[in-house]
């Protein structure tokens, strides 16, 4: 009889457990207190390892991802200096769920340059009270934001690709003076190994 055995997890998964260990951990490192340490980079809080919330979610359990949002609007709100009276802790755990359905995608790194961009006036305002319309309006506006972000790594890296294959084939190519030089080793049957030619 053949033994039924657990799946193992793939690998994303095995390497956010190796990372973090527990959710516990993962709230810790991420907490609104190391927020401008993180977007201290926003290349790296953009395109590193952090994890995205849905993958924190699938890992440790929905009810991490939403307390991790939940800290973090709660940090929101206390930062911003609104009445928190109006808003429910249930209220919080839908925000947190809306959000997480919405922009699972994102990673804890982006949504702290999200709350940290908030704070900084770059996005909406409340007016009292917290208002979670404003949080998901922003939210959008930021998505739009951190497409083009993207795009100007993903070209930025692609550029230093470029530079960095132009230096490697540079350093084993031979100039045009140097094939003069050295063809007729290669009429007398010589191989090239790897040399390339490139006229300058």
């Amino acid at each position: 009889m053949q033994s039924l055995q657990k799946p193992s997890p793939p690998s994303w998964q095995q390497e956010i457990l190796a990372a973090y260990k527990t959710g516990e951990n993962l709230l810790c490192l991420f907490s609104p207190d190391n927020q401008s340490r993180y977007c201290q980079s926003l290349e790296r809080c953009l395109i590193g390892k952090a994890p995205s919330i849905a993958r924190v979610s699938r890992t440790f359990g929905s009810h991490i991802a939403e307390s991790w949002l939940e800290i973090q609007l709660l940090d929101l709100a206390e930062f911003s200096g609104v009445r928190k009276d109006g808003v429910t802790e249930k209220e919080y755990e839908d925000i947190a769920r809306i959000i997480i359905s919405g922009y699972g995608d994102f990673k804890l790194t982006e949504f702290m340059v999200f709350f940290q961009r908030f704070k900084q006036g770059l996005y909406g305002t409340f007016y009292g009270v917290f208002d979670p319309m404003v949080i998901t309006r922003s939210l959008r506006e930021f998505r739009a934001d951190r497409e083009k972000l993207l795009r100007f790594y993903e070209d930025k890296k692609r550029q230093e690709e470029k530079k960095r294959e132009w230096e490697r084939s540079r350093t084993t190519s031979l100039t045009f003076e140097e094939w003069e030089e050295l063809k007729w080793l290669f009429n007398m049957g010589y191989e090239r190994k790897g040399l390339e030619f490139t006229n300058y």
